[in-house]
């Protein structure tokens, strides 16, 4: 009997501290990738400043081109640490998930669609920045202005198309990912392991992370830059390390045990 009740208990008091670790890196990824990803979108960083001259118009594009690719190298590294660090975010993300439902009631459904949502989003989400990341092949290398025009403009078009690849599949990630924070909200008004004040925090990430997803379907720059700051920069990490840090407060209160009884 001791030794079933151990082999039931020890999994409880190990994942709340994985959830809390895992609550902190997702927080401070998601914060980082956010900031780096805004310097760019604002340019804050700099910018593709090519005037159209208004003659051969593949020479034009050739020409935007090759600004557009040296632009981009010269802004590598923040590219290739965003783009690293979200994939981490979210990755960490699923560990949070697991962890959440190692102290609720798991087999209720909330927990185990919260769990199979972000375990889905979140790999959507990583794939989308990793296939962004396949774009470095070509800002990495330099003497692009030596290329003839058409070839130029082929090697334009080609990296574009790898950004249009990410689009829908970063949609779909975050719309499931909003799926996983409503079923997070619902954990949260209706268990007692965790806050229920964090509900209301979680359905406002999942509007957040659906406005996101509309904004970028429908190349709305704008709304799409001011979603991602108040969803990545604010909510986001807040939810993240809100999660990380209850988790911690109850393996501490776990490992503390019960009060001795006095007899």
């Amino acid at each position: 009997m001791g030794g079933t009740t151990m082999d039931e208990v020890e999994p409880n008091r190990s994942w709340p501290g994985v959830g809390r670790v895992a609550g902190y890196v997702s927080a401070g990824a998601l914060l980082v990738a956010t900031i780096l990803y805004l310097l760019d979108a604002t340019n804050a960083l700099g910018a593709n400043n090519y005037t159209f001259s208004g003659g051969s118009p593949i020479r034009d594009e050739a020409g935007y081109w090759v600004a557009q690719f040296a632009h981009q190298h010269d802004i590598l590294w923040d590219i290739i640490a965003r783009d690293t660090l979200f994939p981490l975010a979210f990755l960490a993300l699923i560990v949070v998930a697991l962890a959440v439902r190692a102290v609720v009631h798991s087999d209720r459904p909330d927990a185990q669609l919260m769990v199979a949502f972000f375990l889905v989003g979140g790999t959507l989400s990583m794939l989308s920045d990793l296939t962004f990341l396949g774009a470095t092949d070509y800002w990495r290398v330099t003497g692009w202005s030596q290329l003839a025009p058409t070839n130029m403009v082929a090697a334009g078009r080609s990296e574009q198309a790898i950004e249009f690849l990410t689009r829908w599949p970063e949609a779909a990630g975050f719309v499931v990912l909003a799926a996983a924070l409503v079923c997070l909200g619902n954990l949260c008004r209706s268990e007692a392991a965790l806050p229920a004040r964090m509900a209301l925090l979680s359905y406002a990430e999942a509007a957040l992370l659906v406005g996101i997803a509309l904004a970028g379907v429908m190349h709305a720059d704008t709304p799409y830059d001011v979603f991602s700051l108040v969803t990545g920069a604010v909510v986001g990490p807040l939810l993240a390390f809100w999660l990380g840090h209850h988790l911690g407060a109850a393996r501490a209160k776990s490992a503390a045990g019960p009060a001795p009884a006095v007899i």
